[in-house]
């Protein structure tokens, strides 16, 4: 008997259904009519250009969906661990500051529901450079995951050190606003896809799903095995069994 494998692909996660409508309202936010005004803001001592404010981002929220301020809070934060919205200030704490804090908008190109896979040789590529720019000094989970994929990928690592160089000379030639701007990007950007230990994985999908959240038709199958509700063998069972679920 020959049985049918199921299609378990990400198109059939709710969370799916659910990245599209954020990206649908960072459509809507970075609208030059209808969206947020971005502007050059001081940063340290770097002028940053095409910043946001955390609190601009909140009323817009407030505005735009006609919410309660607690709900438009947890969804601006939503927008910022789900990568959609990086911070300037501190790079590593992935949460909305309603306040003068500022922001940028991550290029779409990265937005998770892209499915641009977060490759080991990009995160590779990514320690490393930064390996060079701070000389040996990194996270130390950053450490482990150095070591762990110079010792996965050995046999190309010549080739991500070459990479990394080569983006780390690129980087040092452009503006030091644009330098600085792209280093939040792309440390937000592994902040969600390789999430540091302790933290919440925000693109956990759990186990695989066997049904199309869409349709109508519900496997019942799957979903008796899973609730445990099929029904018990008719098979007599010996004294010293112990029947499980």
């Amino acid at each position: 008997m020959t049985v049918p494998r199921l299609d378990q692909g990400q198109r059939h996660r709710p969370r799916m259904a659910f990245l599209k409508k954020i990206e649908a309202l960072m459509m809507e936010m970075q609208n030059p009519d209808t969206g947020i005004k971005t502007q050059t803001q001081r940063v340290m001592i770097t002028n940053i250009p095409h910043a946001v404010a955390g609190n601009d981002i909140l009323q817009w929220i407030l505005q735009r969906l006609q919410i309660p301020q607690e709900e438009a809070l947890h969804l601006g934060d939503l927008f910022v661990k789900y990568g959609y919205i990086y911070p300037l200030q501190e790079p590593k704490n992935l949460t909305l500051k309603t306040d003068g804090s500022l922001y940028r908008f991550q290029t779409p190109y990265f937005w998770p529901a892209q499915k641009w896979p977060a490759d080991d040789t990009d995160y590779a590529i990514y320690l490393a450079k930064k390996n060079i720019k701070r000389k040996g000094v990194l996270e130390e989970y950053e450490k482990e995951h150095y070591n762990m994929l110079n010792q996965k990928i050995n046999y190309k690592w010549d080739f991500v050190i070459m990479q990394a160089k080569e983006q780390y000379k690129a980087g040092k030639e452009r503006k030091k606003a644009d330098r600085y701007a792209l280093d939040c990007q792309e440390r937000a950007y592994w902040l969600v896809n390789r999430t540091p230990p302790g933290t919440l994985d925000v693109l956990e999908y759990g186990l695989d799903r066997v049904t199309d959240p869409n349709e109508n038709k519900v496997n019942q199958l799957f979903v008796s095995c899973v609730c445990g509700v099929l029904p018990a063998s008719k098979a007599p069972v010996e004294d010293n069994t112990t029947s499980l679920p």
